[in-house]
């Protein structure tokens, strides 16, 4: 029903997969649903926090876990899944973006933000982030939360795990341990609590299982960026990429018939990769995957691609070709990789290279993705089967830390 998300840096440091030498502390992006405390989906990575950030954390907690469970060994139950009714969020961009608002939206989902200028208030979400820190401060590489706490630790020393270690021990001790333990704020185990609220106890009705969402990767894409773009013959160009797939022609130059000019459509994109957008076709009411229109550009993140055109803009080349990209891509490659046995930020910027390629994911990457069916009853608000006469409104968004 309520559900809490924000975002840390995790007190630990990691190595790389190649050179097992230290690169940094990534990010973590957690939500935890308010009634039972339970995890209820995650984002890890190097990246600053972003729109992505959150998007990709929200659609994990929304969609089934099977598959990312089997995905990183761990043997454990994690029967989250589902549409909130509402989400609790801070006042940073991220949030306050219009993408996560809009996206949220379609959902029936409410954003509700913490009043400003409140410190002395914290949330679920913040209880269970110190929790988490205290377990990894157990961990080989961690930066403990303070100088004094840490004394003659050395960090970088004792970095042992890489990212996947590192997000294979998060999930184990999600599912295994956290979820299994007593919660003193609830007295019992939150995966208790959990089946509770869904089965009953008591005699007090549960909300019933939630539906599983239809087609995860609408659900995945709902939640990424997007763009309005009209159509053209040469297909659609974003931050200087064009992009053609034969699902564009119908609606070359297409006029609007509410306003008379030209439709702009609905695109998204998965900044790890931006050599692939997705197109909101109107008549399938679903994604058709639109590729770069140069099929000879090599995948590349957001921010490798902006970094190359820094690069070549420097060099003055100001409208760069897809062989000047891809040179220069192949270039910074190599810097990276003969620098990453030196320095710590080359290996950061090459283990984020790798892990956005991986493009780790709660759902699958067809090439089509059809209309998702209708939201059921169990989606709704106030007096649905799923949360019964609940009163949203009467649910404090934050608790006061003692």
């Amino acid at each position: 029903a309520v559900v809490q998300i924000d975002h840390t840096r995790v007190d630990i440091v990691l190595v790389d997969d190649r050179t097992r030498q230290p690169i940094g502390r990534p990010w973590l992006t957690l939500a935890v649903d308010v009634f039972s405390r339970m995890v209820a989906g995650y984002y890890l990575s190097f990246d600053d926090p972003s729109v992505t950030s959150v998007g990709l954390c929200m659609a994990h907690a929304i969609l089934p876990k099977e598959e990312w469970l089997i995905m990183h060994d761990v043997e454990a139950e994690w029967p989250v899944w589902g549409f909130p009714a509402k989400v609790h969020v801070d006042n940073g961009p991220d949030f306050q973006a219009d993408d996560f608002k809009r996206s949220c939206a379609m959902y029936g989902i409410d954003v509700d933000f913490r009043p400003v200028r409140t410190p002395r208030y914290g949330g679920h979400i913040e209880r269970l982030l110190g929790t988490l820190m205290k377990e990894v401060h157990g961990l080989p590489g961690t930066t403990f939360s303070s100088v004094p706490h840490k004394g003659e630790y050395d960090s970088d020393k004792h970095a042992a795990l890489t990212m996947a270690e590192f997000e294979k021990w998060l999930v184990h001790f999600i599912c295994k341990v956290y979820h299994e333990s007593l919660h003193r704020g609830i007295g019992m185990a939150p995966i208790q609590k959990w089946k509770q609220g869904i089965f009953g106890h008591a005699g007090l009705p549960g909300s019933e299982v939630p539906s599983r969402p239809s087609d995860r990767h609408t659900v995945l894409l709902d939640f990424m960026p997007s763009f309005k773009r009209t159509v053209q013959r040469t297909g659609v160009e974003i931050e200087g990429l064009k992009y053609y797939a034969e699902a564009l022609r119908p609606w070359i130059n297409y006029v609007d018939p509410v306003t008379g000019g030209k439709k702009k459509f609905l695109f998204r994109r998965d900044p790890r990769d931006v050599t692939v957008i997705w197109f909101r076709d109107p008549d399938l009411e679903g994604y058709v995957k639109v590729p770069v229109a140069d099929q000879s550009l090599p995948p590349m993140s957001l921010w490798e691609y902006r970094e190359i055109r820094a690069r070549l803009k420097q060099q003055g080349i100001s409208r760069a070709s897809s062989l000047d990209l891809a040179h220069a891509h192949k270039e910074l490659t190599e810097i990276v990789e003969r620098a990453s046995e030196k320095t710590r930020k080359a290996r950061r910027m090459a283990q984020r290279r790798k892990e956005h390629a991986r493009k780790k994911s709660p759902a699958p990457d067809p090439a089509v993705v059809q209309k998702p069916e209708p939201q059921t009853e169990t989606q709704g608000k106030k007096g649905s089967s799923l949360f019964g006469d609940v009163d949203f409104d009467a649910i404090e968004p934050y608790e006061e830390i003692e």
